[in-house]
């Protein structure tokens, strides 16, 4: 029964005189029913309770909230803004079965609707995440049915801390000649006259310092930060001549990558070291009319409130040289393992007496028990500093225990060392220093080096300080440094060996003293060429490139223009850097570059739409480790300790509005990333995209669709799995969904655990085969899926697949994991292998739950099918969404949770699937009208089928001369699975039993084509399946028919008692049997028989079947492999990729029935050889004796590879008498000939007769090389 209660939420609002109010009516169905034009019903019940719209934010608990963003006018900009009511709701009561689908029922009451404003492509949203599940008043669990969402906007606008600095529309590094150079440390820099004249500098009186300091820019978009090179004044010493010459030189003052920020609460500084560069770069130019100088300041005549000889010395020790679980922005140093105590000399010796000192430090622990640390300074325990235990044998849970905790100690009279000791309470134990930073009083003194020195004591209202620097030289310079853009040079009075000036401190200032002759010296970077991204018109598509791969960035964007009329600008990371990071390597720069495209735009035609980021990354942002593959940054979330919350995420870089940043906001372009980190694999990369692009790839497996289940947690995955697949099924009929759901197969014990073989067989089968999209709902990891391991990296790299390629979705945990340079996940290698696997992975990159797993992937599968509102597309006229679309509004819908930024696109954002562009419809079978056709299709009656390719708006015939591909298709059929583990078993449904496959000529927009029903239907009447495809090799056509019968047997067919002709080939039909082979080879089987081919499946032993014969026998199931040749039934073929073949000897049975079960069979054998080595055998000329041409022929092992073939023919003697240079490109097949040779010497003359030898030389694209010798005959 369902009950009706009024829940009002009021958000409360400013007043305002002008509101507006919108109601929206919401209806939850759970367990809900889809209904698709044809009128049929899906019931999805998944392990969860879900319903449309479902989130599982609270991942913990899989208690679901109903979610949606609603639109909201422009001018609201915050939740007070609004007010907010959820009034009407109806509520029924939870079942036992629904609550045993909730992990934790106490969590029920503590949530709470929560709601925020949210902005995507300059729309703005309210995002509303209602709770589903809720306590009612008499204890009772209940589940949300309706309600009604009231909304009220204001026109009042709350005042928002967002940033509204112009952006430039010109940069610097525009015009004239820049140079740039790095520095390692904070401090005053000199240039020598002879430096800047070595750079290649003219003018160089005229020469200006440009840079932005040495601080990372911030992660969150409404904290200011430089728009472009800032200029840094400088002073020019011209020496006592007065012109800037040999000798002289130029000081300015420049901060390192080392920075300090000062905590007005805790009256603490806390240094940063900058996450992404270890030197920071400045720029150099002489062409800048108005270079900046640095001014003189003096002292003011206003009385001191304050003077004082010391001030505040900061310290840092920070290693950073260890990431503990490979994920996060935090990084540690120094171990306690072995070496349990350890010392950190200050080198601070001049404290001001009765001053104190203060000490921060962050610290770890990995014990499952209790364990602390002891911190003394000078020998004087300060204290302990406990941490709690962890669970280190759960996966998890934290890695560390970490904490943070400050200390005030009394200055010592000596030298300032720091000792931490770690009481390790088990040999297991471990602990990790992140910090020391040390605040304490000096001395204000002079010491014959760069001091830089401030006194927050001298800080406050209409204070002004008294300085007073002892032991200062004449030649000393105190510069006032509190802003790099605006130091000045102080003018100070001295007396008694001490430097005295007087200052307003109503702010904290920051100075240095210096001598020329200490000043430090910088390094050569190199020039810069002329730039200015910020100049830069509308783009669609924005390619950010490591410089070493810019050719094929470059190529790919062509492909974009050429082939997709997007407008592409493709910049390289330094570039970026120069103008939007001072140079330096930072994650937000690019972030920053987004945003300027993003802000300037003024509606979707000039908005960017997507960001490729065309490189690897690596969680390292910052070493120059060897292989460590940072070739673009990586965003890596701030926990860093736990492995279910730590995360990379390039969603960063597509977060833009002004209260967006870091992980927070919705996405406002669709982003993906290349992994390659070499010209190799990016080469790879981009085949692929050149291979898509191809038309004539197209075929029917782009209506193929895969859903692989895993069988773990009580059939929640292969469930799932299921629910998608079904929905598909019923809403994109156009589609075949193949289920290959772990417990439907045989599952085999080995000494290393449970396997599927059948299951890796199947998955490979299915993505040689082709198909559109390949979905994963399971467990998995970076090196293999399930614990079943049904999918490692050696099985992708025997993919050959390479003009198939699928999309694929992958909703487990860490597979695709790119920024562990210690390896490459099988993930990325479906993307980066050459010759197969995917055009493109939406796929996981770190530890991921299941329900909210669920969501995004349902939410995938309604979005990756629809149709584009030309509302939200820019010029180009897409009727279907981009794969970075399809991801943006996937992720946008999905709820606020971070799970869903561990799903990355890992391809290219631009690419569209390949979506028929017409319908094809069944117009009549057997020449009764579709529309009123009664008859029944039985076994052994010929079936005449005609069709039309139509619009897909007005249904009427389009002149499309191709071809089309028919699949008929015998009644659904219901799986039991095994319960392999032990569970209850599973039912679905699948509809695999193909009666016949075959292609058509089209013309004119019409064909027809005729088959034979085979003898081994099931004969009971059900409904079939007509699947059909047509292409013209620029454009496709996809359509279905469920309305036909299929059932019962022909009373009077013709005779027919012959069986098949066969014919085996392996990868082309050159092949011989007793040939050499790789241990990949495509298995192709030509069949002949006049009434066609059986491949139903249905009747027992009569599959089309190949038995290899190797180590072991092994039997393949061929008849969704057979397909019939153009405008006939009586033949066609089979093609089957066979994967990791034994070396050695070989052989394959066919065996093949016909529609009237008549069989055949036939054999090859072949040599399987490592292809580690080039190995070429059967060398051989035909004819041979010859008298006036003869062709060479040979077999290699070596398929898809370019080779460079030299044949040499020598006389009796040894006189080379004939030089044949052959290339053959990326041949197939194993066999190469014929090779032809006219008799004839280098020369053209005729040789005479005898015999001839001949040596064969051949060489790969890879270096690979062999050769072998025959001889032959020459008669004349």
């Amino acid at each position: 029964m369902i009950s009706k209660y009024k829940l009002i939420i009021l958000i409360p609002i400013y007043i305002s005189l002008n509101i507006s109010a919108q109601s929206f009516q919401r209806d939850i169905n759970w367990n809900f029913q889809q209904t698709s034009n044809k009128n049929q019903n899906l019931t999805i019940d998944c392990g969860y309770l879900f319903f449309e719209n479902a989130v599982f934010d609270d991942h913990e608990t899989m208690i679901p909230s109903y979610f949606e963003l609603f639109p909201i006018s422009s001018s609201i900009n915050s939740i007070e803004q609004l007010k907010i009511a959820i009034v009407n709701s109806q509520y029924s009561k939870l079942t036992d079965l629904e609550l045993k689908k909730i992990k934790s029922v106490k969590k029920i009451g503590l949530l709470k609707p929560f709601f925020s404003v949210q902005q995507s492509r300059k729309q703005n949203f309210l995002a509303a995440t209602i709770p589903a599940v809720r306590v009612n008043s008499n204890g009772e669990f209940e589940k949300l049915h309706s309600f009604t969402l009231s909304i009220e906007e204001s026109n009042y606008s709350k005042p928002q801390n967002i940033l509204k600095a112009l952006i430039k529309t010109s940069s610097v590094l525009s015009n004239g000649k820049w140079v740039k150079v790095k520095i390692g440390a904070t401090g005053v820099y000199k240039l020598t006259f002879s430096e800047l004249v070595s750079y290649g500098l003219s003018n160089v009186e005229n020469v200006s310092v440009w840079g932005n300091g040495g601080s990372k820019l911030p992660y969150m978009n409404n904290v200011s930060s430089p728009d472009d090179l800032e200029q840094i004044p400088i002073i020019i010493e011209k020496g006592a001549d007065g012109i800037f010459n040999q000798g002289d030189y130029i000081l300015f003052y420049a901060e390192g990558p080392l920075t300090w920020k000062y905590e007005e609460v805790n009256i603490f500084f806390m240094h940063e070291i900058h996450p992404y560069s270890k030197e920071i770069n400045y720029f150099l130019t002489t062409d800048y009319n108005s270079p900046k100088r640095i001014p003189d300041i003096i002292s003011t005549s206003s009385p001191s409130t304050y003077q004082t000889n010391h001030y505040d010395e900061l310290v840092a020790f920070e290693k950073n040289d260890t990431n503990l679980i490979k994920s996060g922005r935090d990084w540690y140093g120094e171990s306690f393992d072995i070496y349990t105590t350890q010392n950190f000399n200050t080198k601070l010796n001049n404290q001001e007496l009765g001053s104190s000192v203060k000490i921060r430090t962050r610290l770890s622990a990995r014990s499952s028990s209790t364990s602390d640390y002891n911190i003394l300074v000078n020998s004087v325990n300060l204290g302990n500093i406990q941490l709690d235990g962890v669970n280190v044998g759960d996966e998890q849970s934290d890695f560390i225990s970490v904490k943070q905790q400050d200390f005030t100690t009394p200055a010592p009279t000596g030298n300032l060392i720091v000792t931490l000791t770690y009481n390790k309470p088990s040999p297991a134990a471990n602990g990790w220093l992140d910090y020391i930073t040390v605040n304490s009083r000096q001395l204000l003194k002079y010491q014959g080096s760069q001091l830089i020195f401030r006194d927050t004591k001298s800080k406050g209202v209409d204070a002004v300080t008294q300085f007073n620097v002892q032991n200062t030289p004449n030649t000393l310079r105190i510069w006032d440094i509190s802003n790099i853009h605006f130091p000045s040079s102080i003018v100070y009075s001295s007396g008694s060996g001490n430097a005295i000036f007087t200052l307003p401190t109503d702010s904290l200032r920051q100075f240095i003293a210096f001598e020329d002759d200490k000043a430090y010296s910088v390094s050569l970077v190199g020039d810069v060429p002329n730039q200015n991204l910020h100049g830069s018109s509308h783009s669609d598509m924005i390619i950010v490139v490591h410089p070493s791969l810019l050719d094929q960035a470059l190529e790919l964007a062509e492909i974009h223009r050429t082939n997709d009329g997007l407008s592409v600008q493709v910049v390289t990371t330094d570039q970026v850097y120069n103008e939007f990071s001072s140079g330096n390597r930072d994650v937000s720069a690019i972030r920053n570059l987004m945003r300027m495209f993003y802000k300037r735009s003024t509606g979707s035609v000039d908005m960017p739409r997507y960001l490729l980021l065309f490189g690897d990354g690596s969680y390292d942002n910052i070493s120059d480790k060897k292989g460590n593959t940072n070739l673009i940054p990586t965003y890596q979330s701030n926990e860093s300790i736990n492995k279910t919350s730590s995360f990379v995420t390039d969603d960063f870089f597509g977060l833009l509005d002004d209260n967006e940043g870091g992980a927070i906001g919705l996405l406002d372009i669709g982003i993906g990333r290349f992994p390659a980190s070499n010209t190799e694999q990016s080469n790879v990369i981009l085949n692929k995209i050149k291979q898509y692009h191809n038309q004539s790839s197209l075929g029917d497996w782009n209506n193929q669709l895969c859903f692989i289940g895993d069988d773990e947690d009580g059939n929640i995955h292969m469930t799932d799995a299921n629910t998608l697949a079904d929905y598909v099924k019923v809403n994109h009929s156009i589609y075949n969904v193949q289920k290959i759901f772990f417990d439907a197969y045989h599952q085999e014990s080995t000494p290393t655990g449970d396997r599927y073989p059948d299951v890796t067989l199947a998955i490979s089968n299915k993505v040689n085969s082709g198909a559109l999209i390949v979905n994963y709902t399971g467990h998995g990891n970076e090196q293999w899926l399930a614990h079943e391991k049904v999918l490692m990296l050696d099985d992708v790299r025997s993919w050959r697949n390479f003009q198939k390629l699928p999309l694929f979705v992958t909703a487990t945990c860490e597979f695709s994991r790119f920024d562990d340079y210690n390896l490459i996940s099988t993930g990325e290698s479906i993307l980066l292998t050459p010759n197969g696997g995917g055009i493109g992975l939406l796929s996981t990159t770190r530890l991921v739950y299941s329900s909210p797993n669920f969501t995004l992937n349902y939410n995938f599968f309604q979005t990756v099918f629809s149709e584009v509102s030309k509302k939200s597309v820019s010029s180009t006229n897409d009727n279907h969404y981009r794969l970075g679309d399809i991801v943006r509004i996937t992720k946008n819908i999905s709820g606020t949770g971070n799970n869903k930024r561990n799903f990355m696109l890992l391809g290219d954002p631009a690419l569209m699937l390949k979506y028929p562009t017409y319908d094809i419809a069944i117009t009549s079978i057997n020449n009764a009208p579709i529309a009123t056709l009664s008859d029944t299709l039985k076994a052994l009656s010929k079936v005449k089928i005609v069709g039309k390719i139509t619009n897909h708006s007005t249904t009427e015939t389009v002149n499309f001369n191709g071809i089309t591909s028919l699949t008929l298709y015998d009644k659904e059929k219901t799986i039991k699975t095994l319960s392999n583990d032990g569970g209850l078993p599973m039912e679905f449904k699948v509809r695999d039993n193909i009666i016949y496959r075959g292609n058509v000529t089209v013309k004119d927009g019409l064909f027809d084509i005729n088959c034979i029903i085979p003898k081994d239907i099931n004969y009971r009447v059900g409904t079939g399946r007509i699947s059909l495809f047509a292409t013209n090799g620029s454009e496709a056509g996809a359509g279905y028919n469920q309305t036909i019968l299929i059932g019962g047997i022909n009373s009077n067919p013709y005779s027919d008692d012959k069986g098949p002709v066969i014919s085996i080939y392996l990868n082309d039909s050159k092949f011989v049997s007793g040939g050499i082979s790789d241990s990949n080879p495509k298995l192709i089987v030509d069949l002949i028989d006049s009434s066609g081919i059986n491949t139903t499946g249905t009747g027992i032993g009569h599959d089309l079947i190949a038995t290899i014969y190797s180590n072991d026998e092994k039997n393949i199931i061929l008849n969704d492999y057979y397909k019939a040749d153009n405008d006939s039934y009586q033949r066609g073929k089979a093609e089957f990729q066979l994967t990791n073949l034994n070396a050695g000897s070989n052989k394959i049975k066919i065996k093949a029935w016909d529609s009237y079960n008549n069989s055949s069979e036939s054999e090859i054998s072949f040599l399987v050889t490592n292809d580690d080595k080039l190995m070429i055998s059967h060398l051989l000329n035909y004819p041979n004796p010859f008298t006036d041409n003869t062709a060479f022929y040979f077999e290699h092992n070596q398929p898809f590879t370019d080779l460079n073939i030299l044949i040499q023919i020598y006389s009796p003697s040894g006189k080379l008498v004939k030089t044949i240079h052959h290339q053959e490109s990326t041949a197939s097949g194993f066999r190469i000939g014929p090779i032809q040779w006219d008799g004839k010497d280098d020369f053209g003359s005729r040789i005479g007769r005898g015999v001839y030898f001949y040596r064969l030389r051949v060489i790969t694209s890879n270096g690979k090389s062999a050769e072998q010798q025959q001889k032959m005959v020459l008669l004349k």
